[in-house]
Protein backbone atom coordinates (compact mmCIF):
# COMPACT_ATOMS: atom_id res chain seq x y z
CA UNK A 1 0.00 0.00 0.00
CA UNK A 2 1.31 3.37 -0.79
CA UNK A 3 1.91 5.90 1.35
CA UNK A 4 -0.75 8.68 -0.20
CA UNK A 5 -3.40 5.89 -0.26
CA UNK A 6 -2.23 5.22 3.62
CA UNK A 7 -2.78 8.67 4.54
CA UNK A 8 -5.86 9.24 2.72
CA UNK A 9 -7.11 6.16 4.67
CA UNK A 10 -5.93 8.22 7.98
CA UNK A 11 -7.56 11.29 6.75
CA UNK A 12 -10.97 9.37 6.57
CA UNK A 13 -10.80 8.04 9.88
CA UNK A 14 -10.36 10.82 11.61
CA UNK A 15 -12.95 12.91 9.90
CA UNK A 16 -15.26 10.45 10.55
CA UNK A 17 -14.55 10.36 14.30
CA UNK A 18 -14.71 13.76 14.23
CA UNK A 19 -18.05 13.80 13.09
CA UNK A 20 -18.94 10.92 15.26
CA UNK A 21 -17.76 13.35 18.11
CA UNK A 22 -19.39 16.51 17.16
CA UNK A 23 -21.81 16.94 19.48
CA UNK A 24 -18.80 16.86 21.63
CA UNK A 25 -17.32 19.87 20.63
CA UNK A 26 -19.96 21.72 19.63
CA UNK A 27 -21.09 22.18 23.18
CA UNK A 28 -18.78 24.69 24.38
CA UNK A 29 -19.75 24.51 27.99
CA UNK A 30 -17.97 22.14 30.28
CA UNK A 31 -18.95 18.91 31.48
CA UNK A 32 -18.56 18.43 35.73
CA UNK A 33 -19.68 15.53 36.93
CA UNK A 34 -21.12 16.03 40.31
CA UNK A 35 -23.63 13.71 41.75
CA UNK A 36 -26.95 15.48 43.02
CA UNK A 37 -26.76 14.57 46.62
CA UNK A 38 -22.90 16.29 47.44
CA UNK A 39 -22.66 19.44 45.51
CA UNK A 40 -19.43 20.88 46.98
CA UNK A 41 -17.16 19.29 48.72
CA UNK A 42 -14.92 21.59 50.63
CA UNK A 43 -11.98 21.51 52.07
CA UNK A 44 -10.67 18.59 54.31
CA UNK A 45 -13.91 16.61 54.01
CA UNK A 46 -13.26 12.75 53.98
CA UNK A 47 -16.41 12.37 51.43
CA UNK A 48 -15.47 11.74 47.85
CA UNK A 49 -18.04 11.15 45.30
CA UNK A 50 -16.60 8.65 42.95
CA UNK A 51 -16.46 10.79 39.11
CA UNK A 52 -16.37 14.45 40.83
CA UNK A 53 -12.77 15.24 40.00
CA UNK A 54 -13.87 14.98 36.22
CA UNK A 55 -14.12 18.49 34.06
CA UNK A 56 -15.14 16.83 30.62
CA UNK A 57 -12.83 14.38 29.70
CA UNK A 58 -9.95 15.45 31.65
CA UNK A 59 -9.91 13.61 35.48
CA UNK A 60 -7.77 15.15 37.59
CA UNK A 61 -5.69 14.01 40.39
CA UNK A 62 -4.01 16.86 41.90
CA UNK A 63 -2.38 19.79 41.62
CA UNK A 64 0.85 21.13 43.47
CA UNK A 65 0.94 25.00 43.99
CA UNK A 66 3.91 26.42 44.71
CA UNK A 67 4.35 29.60 46.27
CA UNK A 68 7.03 31.99 45.48
CA UNK A 69 6.30 35.94 46.20
CA UNK A 70 2.94 37.00 44.89
CA UNK A 71 3.64 34.26 41.78
CA UNK A 72 2.67 30.39 42.14
CA UNK A 73 3.37 28.01 39.67
CA UNK A 74 1.06 25.33 39.23
CA UNK A 75 1.64 21.26 38.38
CA UNK A 76 -1.66 19.56 37.32
CA UNK A 77 -1.67 15.62 37.24
CA UNK A 78 -5.02 14.66 35.15
CA UNK A 79 -6.20 11.73 32.88
CA UNK A 80 -7.24 12.13 29.10
CA UNK A 81 -9.97 10.20 28.09
CA UNK A 82 -8.18 7.44 25.83
CA UNK A 83 -10.30 8.41 22.09
CA UNK A 84 -9.78 12.19 23.22
CA UNK A 85 -5.89 11.84 23.66
CA UNK A 86 -5.83 10.97 19.84
CA UNK A 87 -8.38 14.03 18.53
CA UNK A 88 -5.92 16.36 20.84
CA UNK A 89 -2.98 15.08 19.40
CA UNK A 90 -4.47 15.56 16.04
CA UNK A 91 -6.44 18.69 16.19
CA UNK A 92 -3.50 20.37 19.00
CA UNK A 93 -3.56 21.62 22.55
CA UNK A 94 -5.56 24.11 22.60
CA UNK A 95 -8.87 23.13 23.96
CA UNK A 96 -6.85 21.03 26.57
CA UNK A 97 -5.26 24.38 27.43
CA UNK A 98 -8.44 26.29 28.23
CA UNK A 99 -9.83 23.20 30.20
CA UNK A 100 -6.44 23.28 32.58
CA UNK A 101 -7.09 26.69 33.13
CA UNK A 102 -11.15 26.08 34.08
CA UNK A 103 -9.48 23.31 36.38
CA UNK A 104 -7.37 25.63 38.06
CA UNK A 105 -9.54 28.58 38.08
CA UNK A 106 -7.25 31.19 37.03
CA UNK A 107 -7.26 33.85 36.02
CA UNK A 108 -9.67 34.78 38.33
CA UNK A 109 -12.40 37.45 37.05
CA UNK A 110 -11.90 40.78 37.25
CA UNK A 111 -8.02 40.46 38.60
CA UNK A 112 -6.03 41.46 35.15
CA UNK A 113 -3.21 41.54 37.16
CA UNK A 114 -3.07 37.99 36.88
CA UNK A 115 -1.03 36.53 33.86
CA UNK A 116 -1.32 32.64 33.15
CA UNK A 117 1.79 31.51 31.14
CA UNK A 118 1.91 27.47 30.11
CA UNK A 119 5.66 25.81 30.75
CA UNK A 120 4.35 22.51 29.63
CA UNK A 121 1.54 20.57 28.62
CA UNK A 122 0.64 17.33 27.44
CA UNK A 123 -1.47 14.33 27.83
CA UNK A 124 -0.85 13.49 31.55
CA UNK A 125 0.07 16.78 32.97
CA UNK A 126 0.46 20.69 32.64
CA UNK A 127 2.48 23.31 34.69
CA UNK A 128 1.33 27.35 34.31
CA UNK A 129 3.32 29.94 36.01
CA UNK A 130 0.40 32.51 36.95
CA UNK A 131 1.32 36.21 38.19
CA UNK A 132 -0.07 37.65 41.06
CA UNK A 133 -2.14 34.99 43.03
CA UNK A 134 -1.07 35.87 46.57
CA UNK A 135 -1.06 38.88 48.64
CA UNK A 136 1.94 40.83 49.47
CA UNK A 137 1.76 42.60 52.91
CA UNK A 138 5.56 44.10 52.33
CA UNK A 139 7.05 42.53 55.50
CA UNK A 140 7.09 38.83 54.58
CA UNK A 141 4.02 37.70 55.39
CA UNK A 142 1.66 36.83 52.35
CA UNK A 143 -2.03 35.95 52.00
CA UNK A 144 -3.75 33.17 49.51
CA UNK A 145 -7.41 34.20 49.35
CA UNK A 146 -9.99 32.01 48.80
CA UNK A 147 -10.68 30.23 45.77
CA UNK A 148 -12.65 27.89 44.00
CA UNK A 149 -11.82 25.44 41.40
CA UNK A 150 -13.48 24.19 38.07
CA UNK A 151 -13.62 20.16 39.74
CA UNK A 152 -13.17 18.99 42.91
CA UNK A 153 -8.96 18.08 43.55
CA UNK A 154 -8.55 14.92 45.04
CA UNK A 155 -4.84 15.80 46.71
CA UNK A 156 -4.19 19.51 46.63
CA UNK A 157 -0.58 20.47 47.97
CA UNK A 158 0.54 24.17 48.54
CA UNK A 159 3.94 24.42 48.80
CA UNK A 160 5.08 27.57 50.98
CA UNK A 161 8.73 27.25 51.58
CA UNK A 162 10.97 23.95 50.75
CA UNK A 163 9.86 22.62 54.48
CA UNK A 164 6.60 23.76 54.66
CA UNK A 165 3.44 22.92 53.12
CA UNK A 166 -0.12 22.54 53.18
CA UNK A 167 -2.40 19.45 51.95
CA UNK A 168 -6.19 19.43 51.52
CA UNK A 169 -7.97 16.54 50.22
CA UNK A 170 -10.97 16.36 48.14
CA UNK A 171 -11.25 20.17 47.93
CA UNK A 172 -13.03 22.13 45.29
CA UNK A 173 -14.08 25.60 47.39
CA UNK A 174 -11.67 26.83 50.01
CA UNK A 175 -14.03 29.41 51.24
CA UNK A 176 -11.39 30.62 53.18
CA UNK A 177 -7.56 31.72 52.28
CA UNK A 178 -5.23 31.13 54.68
CA UNK A 179 -1.78 33.10 55.92
CA UNK A 180 1.98 32.80 55.76
CA UNK A 181 5.65 33.59 55.40
CA UNK A 182 8.32 33.31 53.27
Amino acid sequence: MNFTRLLSLFMITAFLLLIGTGPVFAAQTPIITISEDNQTVNDNTSVFVDGSNRYGYLTVNSIDIVLSGTDAEITVQYEVTPWIAFLVFLFGKQDLKNRVLAVVGYPEAGKDSQVVTYSYVDNDRAVITVKNVVVDYGDGSYWYPAHTFGTVIPKLTFVLTPTDSKIFNNTKIMSKGFGYFQ
